[in-house]
């Protein structure tokens, strides 16, 4: 697969996910969920970052489910509950955005640096103004 600018922008944090293996196929090469993703003509990011909003219970049934429909490994293969559990414990949980005021308007968590310039500045003025007599 040639690297293109869209490979390029994928979430770096579903890589470890992507990469887990899932078993070995019928010609004895071992598959990973990212190869396994692409052989059933799923878009493997997309599909990682789908997974990873979901409640652990659906996600599990999403993954038993793929794995199922994927023929070129057997699904009675030796460790499948641990594979399961593997690509669960890998899967990355979601980030909490980050809080908006009540315009939408993104605002840094409280205590956040910003603040603390921003109050410094203040005080500052304040002296300043104080000490010409306002």
């Amino acid at each position: 697969m040639a690297c293109t600018t869209e490979t390029l922008e994928r979430d770096p944090s579903f890589a470890a996910f992507l990469s887990t293996p899932v078993g070995q196929d019928n010609k004895g090469a071992h598959v990973s969920l990212l190869s396994m993703l692409a052989r059933l003509d799923v878009d493997p990011w997309a599909e990682a970052s789908d997974l990873a909003t979901l409640p652990v219970g659906a996600a599990r049934k999403r993954l038993e489910t793929l794995i199922a429909t994927f023929t070129d490994v057997p699904a009675g293969a030796p460790n499948y509950d641990k594979t399961l559990a593997t690509l669960l414990a890998r899967m990355p949980q979601p980030v909490a955005s980050a809080p908006t005021d009540s315009t939408g308007t993104m605002m840094p968590p409280f205590g956040a640096p910003i603040y603390k310039i921003i109050a410094t500045v203040l005080l500052f003025g304040w002296i300043a103004l104080l000490a010409q007599g306002y």
